[in-house]
């Protein structure tokens, strides 16, 4: 993938329809940087923000990792900035991996809600390993019950940088909700013939 280092300003860069960014890492001075547009969602497509990748950057061939992005607020799809890491041998990936539900058949009933309450785990691992997301079994999850981070069986090169206690996954009963619901729509339901008699009284 080639890169070029970035001469001109952000507003001119994004009107040629490439992304500026920097690519840094350890003992490596900071080098401003764009990217075609086309060729960095290939990019980012490819490689997520989970995995290692060449880029040649001149003459130079470095290995780096999607470390950060920024998105426009109005269009999603297009990047604003954009951070590679650079890295070596012996080096690591520092960055949210998303957690994948699996088993979810064996518990989606009508009744049943499943409620992902957090989506990635904070983690760190050797850039020769492949880590594109982190499976999370919730096939013997019952009505009540959660799973927490420390719940997971990870392998042993995983650095977690997270809470232990944080919770991914929740499953709950819908009737629960729909009842609360009811109790709100009936509370303003006796509210309203009050409301009606004192605003005909004020007229």
């Amino acid at each position: 993938m080639n890169i070029e280092k970035r001469t001109e300003s952000l507003r001119v860069v994004r009107n040629q329809l490439k992304v500026p960014g920097v690519m840094s890492g350890k003992n490596f001075t900071p080098v401003s940087i764009q990217i075609d547009e086309k060729d960095f969602n290939e990019m980012i497509h490819q490689f997520g923000m989970t995995h290692t990748f060449k880029v040649k950057l001149g003459k130079e061939t470095h290995q780096v990792y999607i470390k950060n992005v920024q998105r426009d607020p109005m269009n999603h799809k297009r990047f604003l900035n954009v951070k590679l890491q650079k890295v070596k041998t012996g080096d690591t990936i520092k960055t949210d991996v998303p957690i994948h539900i699996i088993g979810r058949e064996f518990i989606d009933k009508p009744h049943i809600i499943v409620q992902i309450i957090s989506d990635s785990i904070d983690v760190e691992y050797p850039i020769d390993k492949d880590v594109s997301r982190i499976d999370v079994d919730i096939s013997k999850l019952k009505v009540g019950e959660n799973i927490h981070l420390r719940d997971l069986k990870l392998p042993d090169y995983l650095v977690l940088h997270d809470d232990m206690n944080k919770i991914l996954v929740t499953v709950s009963e819908a009737q629960l909700a729909v009842r609360e619901e009811e109790k709100e729509i009936t509370a303003q339901t006796e509210n309203t013939p009050e409301e009606e008699h004192k605003h005909n009284v004020e007229e």
